[in-house]
């Protein structure tokens, strides 16, 4: 029997609502005060159903929703000769609906996992499952654009952007979540950031 609608919107309330407490908590307590128990009773569910959403503690702090590749644009990027970090950034996809649900959700999860070293190594291993399918495709580009180079250079410079790009990444979120902060309209202009990285790699030369 298939899900109903209603039940599916029940478990994405839960859900949001047990993300929500277990934030809000280390915001408040720090990370190793929080226990599961805790976050069951400020999100008002049982431990049960904690553990039919989010496996363990880190898991709801981080959040459901992973980052993901969006092959479209992945596909579009190979053949383009615009900005090579920029557009590889743009490539990193996460779920706009969520962010337009509770935006202010995000920039608390920002702040949580910042404090912590355990969150941000939890945060950086999720990005990390992207950064063999984005050297890959940025080693497609530069494959396509400079085919007479050695490959094994190309691999390498492919490997060095993008480990910069987790930075970009990081950089990008944290300047969303100061946004929304401020109470500013959560939005990351590409031009701006362009210009930014354009000034910062021409002092790095």
């Amino acid at each position: 029997m298939s899900t109903s609608p209603p039940r599916r919107r029940d478990a994405i309330e839960k859900s949001a609502a047990i993300e929500r407490a277990a934030v809000d908590l280390v915001l408040e307590h720090g990370y190793d005060a929080v226990t599961v128990d805790m976050i069951c009773a400020r999100a008002g569910v049982s431990q049960r159903t904690f553990f039919n959403h989010f496996r363990t503690k880190d898991a709801a702090l981080v959040g459901a929703d992973a980052p993901s590749l969006d092959e479209r644009a992945a596909r579009a990027f190979i053949v383009s000769t615009g900005p090579l970090l920029l557009e590889a950034a743009q490539l990193i996809r996460i779920d706009p609906g969520a962010m337009a649900a509770d935006p202010d959700l995000l920039a608390r999860r920002i702040r949580a996992v910042g404090t912590n070293p355990v969150l941000m190594a939890r945060q950086m291993d999720r990005l990390a499952e992207l950064e063999h399918e984005l050297a890959d495709i940025i080693h497609l580009r530069l494959r396509t654009q400079h085919p007479d180079e050695p490959d094994e250079d190309l691999v390498e410079e492919a490997e060095i952007i993008t480990h910069i790009l987790a930075g970009v990444m990081r950089y990008i979120a944290q300047s969303w979540a100061k946004q929304v902060e401020r109470g500013d309209a959560p939005a990351i202009d590409p031009s701006t950031i362009g210009d930014a990285l354009q000034r910062a790699l021409r002092r790095l030369a």
